[in-house]
């Protein structure tokens, strides 16, 4: 099978399964957001927080080198697989003794018990076994569609078995172990592959992800900054509605864009050589993702009280504006991630890991003098502060491949022209329902089959002399055969 073929299979294969993940997130979100108070809220936040800092401090970066390693052995899964355990587990003791500090920290005493807890989820998932990078490597996503399958629905059933039993932030740091437990266990089921304990290639290995290791932080800090900020000037309850809105706004981007893009990284991976090819596939990339965010961040902006009064309930309305800025910061999540991927794919982590500590010092500078003076002007600055970080780390991508922006800016006109109408018509609706959930569907509903019929006509008319659009259509229907 071609690797094009394998990337729209794959990415197809995703799509299906995240759908499926969307949908529970959005059931639970709708559950819990009405179950749970803004203060519960923060406190997952906090935990949250503080697990992703300790997390990126053992990040081995072991899937990206095995990925772009060209020949792999035992000896490299190994490694992998040992180094990951042991770091994590030692992080995870690190994490149960400094607990009570950080709890000190944010002036929230329940964090002791909460993070200590928590910390588990480190070791207990490294525990997977390397055969799943293997998996990513050849781009058969298959069996993960399974095993993802009963790791998000039984963590789905527990977290909403406890939040009616007991609501509290006890059933979303439950249902995070849970996850990480059937994932390490099934993982076993849907690979062969077992590992030994090695360090035999841990030197080769640091000499790839050192540099990944100091880009996570920096990159932690960056993503997590304007919430540290929320919490020592707003206060918890107010970085649970905070963090909750940007949660729901980036609800898109974690359970369907960035697992999809994971084929498109590795066919990226596999150009790498070929100086024609890898421009073709980054511009092609690049103009699938622009293709599913355009819609998607212009919905967002266009109806934020609408969305979060139906996904969350009348007592988030207060935090309803957060959602516009939130939706840039959507559309350049995902689209950074994709670059960035792409150009750890060439090598270039050394470079990457500089650029993350100029553009995060800028954030933090910039957030620190004109974004403390409320919830919204820390919102709308983080949003178009990281439009302006992606679009420099996109300039330095087209110079690496050629892709070439005009080229790209043209396959995306059909998606861009399809919203704006879209968006337009959709507003034209003159809607008296009593309920917001009927508006929402309705326009929603309208919405999507509207970009997406339009979307489709107005490619065949720009695109389809392009080989582009020639190699989609050619491989959507080789892909149902």
């Amino acid at each position: 099978m071609s690797a094009s073929l394998k990337v729209v299979k794959s990415a197809g294969l995703l799509l299906t399964l995240q759908v499926i993940q969307r949908g529970l997130g959005i059931i639970s979100t709708l559950i819990l957001a009405r179950l749970l108070t803004p203060e519960h809220f923060g406190i997952v936040a906090l935990v949250t927080i503080a697990l992703n800092f300790f997390d990126v401090l053992v990040q081995t970066g072991n899937q990206q080198y095995i990925i772009q390693k060209e020949q792999v052995d035992e000896q490299d899964l190994n490694t992998a697989w040992s180094l990951d355990v042991a770091i994590k587990s030692t992080m995870a003791l690190l994490i149960i003794v400094c607990s009570p500090a950080i709890a000190t920290y944010f002036e929230t005493p329940e964090l002791t018990l909460a993070l200590s807890v928590c910390a588990l989820a480190l070791p207990i998932r490294a525990l997977k076994t390397p055969g799943m990078m293997l998996l990513a490597r050849n781009i058969n996503y298959r069996p993960v569609f399974k095993l993802t399958l009963w790791q998000k629905g039984l963590a789905f059933v527990t977290v909403i078995t406890i939040a009616l039993v007991e609501p509290s932030h006890w059933a979303i740091i439950i249902g995070n172990l849970v996850s990480a437990f059937i994932l390490a266990a099934g993982s076993y089921r849907v690979h062969s592959y077992r590992p030994s304990w090695t360090f035999i290639r841990a030197r080769r290995q640091w000499n790839f992800s050192q540099w990944l290791l100091m880009r996570g932080v920096v990159g932690f800090t960056r993503s997590q900054i304007d919430n540290l900020f929320v919490s020592k000037l707003f206060g918890t309850s107010q970085l649970g509605g905070y963090n909750l809105v940007r949660e729901v706004a980036l609800l898109p981007a974690l359970s369907a864009i960035l697992p999809m893009s994971e084929p498109l990284l590795a066919a990226i991976a596999q150009g790498k050589h070929d100086t024609a090819i890898l421009a073709y596939r980054t511009r092609l990339s690049l103009a699938l993702m622009i293709t599913a965010l355009v819609p998607l961040t212009t919905f967002i902006m266009l109806y934020p009280e609408l969305i979060i009064t139906v996904l969350l309930g009348k007592k988030w309305e207060a935090f309803a504006p957060l959602l516009q800025p939130f939706g840039l910061f959507f559309f350049t999540f995902c689209l950074f991630e994709l670059i960035s991927d792409a150009v750890i794919a060439q090598g270039k982590v050394k470079m990457l890991f500089w650029f993350d500590v100029i553009s995060t010092v800028a954030i933090i500078v910039m957030l620190y003098l004109w974004g403390t003076t409320s919830l919204e002007s820390m919102a709308w600055l983080r949003g178009w502060l990281a439009v302006a970080t992606t679009g420099v780390l996109l300039a330095f991508l087209g110079r690496q491949t050629g892709f070439g922006f005009l080229q790209l800016a043209y396959l995306c006109l059909p998606v861009v022209f399809a919203s704006a109408i879209a968006a337009w018509s959709v507003s034209q609706l003159s809607l008296t329902a009593n309920s917001a959930l009927p508006e929402f569907l309705i326009r929603g509903s309208s919405f999507v089959a509207l970009t997406a019929s339009l979307t489709i006509i107005f490619a065949w008319l720009f695109l389809r002399r392009r080989e582009e659009w020639q190699q989609v259509v050619s491989l959507t229907r080789s892909s149902f055969i």
